[in-house]
């Protein structure tokens, strides 16, 4: 699936409401496609599906129940079209990614983050 918009797609995985909606809002007035899931296997329900385009930017919180980052990584990793997907972790821990998952992310934004902070380590990535 492929649009004018596909390069500038964005899905923000958070199981806080208000954050994932407060960086929907932020990413769609920097005109971004947005759309949001609530823990890592919604995320990968919505990817199965058709409407996440390719490529595509997650924003992916660590730590999330019931479907944490780690695993939905483990579970990202295995897609063939892996690949097509550029992963940021939003994190509020100060410790950095396990080393095995450093060449799976293109970066940690620390929360709280700043907008600027946030469209700055997307900005490049589609």
């Amino acid at each position: 699936m492929a649009d004018a918009t596909s390069g500038r797609a964005v899905l923000v995985v958070d199981d806080d409401r208000d954050l994932r909606e407060l960086v929907a809002d932020v990413l769609e007035a920097s005109g971004r496609r947005v759309l949001t899931a609530s823990d890592g296997a919604d995320a990968l329900r919505r990817i199965d599906g058709d409407e996440v385009p390719r490529p595509c930017i997650i924003l992916l919180d660590w730590f999330m129940a019931p479907m944490g980052g780690d695993a939905f990584l483990e579970h990202l990793a295995l897609r063939p079209d892996a690949d097509s997907f550029r992963v940021f972790l939003l994190s509020a821990s100060s410790t950095s990614p396990p080393a095995e998952l450093r060449g799976k992310v293109a970066g940690v934004i620390r929360k709280p983050f700043s907008i600027e902070d946030l469209l700055g380590a997307i900005d490049g990535h589609g």
